[in-house]
């Protein structure tokens, strides 16, 4: 089977694609879209000279890939990094001893590292801009899609709603279309990636009466609870 034959190519949204044709188990897809063995590659200036097939090509020889997403600029030019998964995720150690020195024989450059798949977001919103969690909650409903969110009053009437994502990819583009709709959250809102050292737990905050509501919910929160909730998506 050529190259051309088994994996497809696309661009979207500053990113190129190349993914596998092969219809894969759907328990085995739903890991591998959940980062399972999802690498980092960085690369070294000028970024010019590094194209995806080059790299897809040296990378195909370890090992049947999942997906390549190659970060492009608006001249789509690399913008210095890729993220490489195989449909066997098993492969990640192998590759990250191998294919540096695969890749330094072509003359490319290339750190590879395992992928931190960060996939939360923090938005925070300000106190007296009129919108409760729940707004927030279904305003972000049309945006994008989101795997479930935990909401806490750190301060008075002033939230924190922590995002998760299914992957970084779902993350990085609900970051995009937050930042380009921010003041749809009002005038003080802001977001930002929840950092690795970051913690959002019981010891920071007290979520024992946090309201569970599901994908279909169409009434806001039982308001002599507290001003605190939980989204989860239905399981299949």
């Amino acid at each position: 089977m050529d190259f051309q034959t088994q994996y497809s190519k696309r661009h979207l949204n500053g990113t190129i694609y190349i993914a596998t044709r092969r219809v894969l188990d759907e328990k085995l897809r739903s890991e591998l879209e959940s980062g399972a063995g999802e690498m980092y590659l960085l690369f070294k200036a000028p970024y010019s000279t590094y194209g995806i097939e080059e790299i897809a090509q040296v990378a195909s020889e370890l090992g049947e890939i999942f997906v390549i997403r190659f970060k492009v600029d608006f001249r789509n030019e690399s913008r210095g990094y890729a993220f490489l998964q195989y449909i066997d995720a098993s492969l990640q150690a192998t590759a990250m001893q191998v294919l540096r020195k695969r890749f330094s024989d072509i003359n490319l450059d290339i750190t590879i590292f395992p992928s931190r798949n960060a996939r939360e977001l923090i938005l925070l919103t300000g106190s007296g801009e009129g919108s409760t969690p729940f707004q927030i909650y279904q305003q972000m409903r049309t945006l994008c899609s989101f795997n479930s969110v935990r909401v806490y009053e750190y301060r008075p009437r002033t939230y924190l709603h922590v995002f998760s994502y299914v992957n970084n990819e779902a993350a990085t583009l609900a970051h995009r279309r937050i930042r380009e709709n921010i003041l749809l959250f009002g005038p003080a809102a802001h977001v930002s990636w929840l950092r690795s050292n970051q913690t959002v737990d019981n010891d920071d905050f007290v979520t024992a009466c946090c309201q569970q509501l599901d994908n279909e919910q169409l009434t806001p929160p039982n308001p002599k609870a507290c001003n605190c909730f939980t989204f989860s998506r239905p399981q299949a």
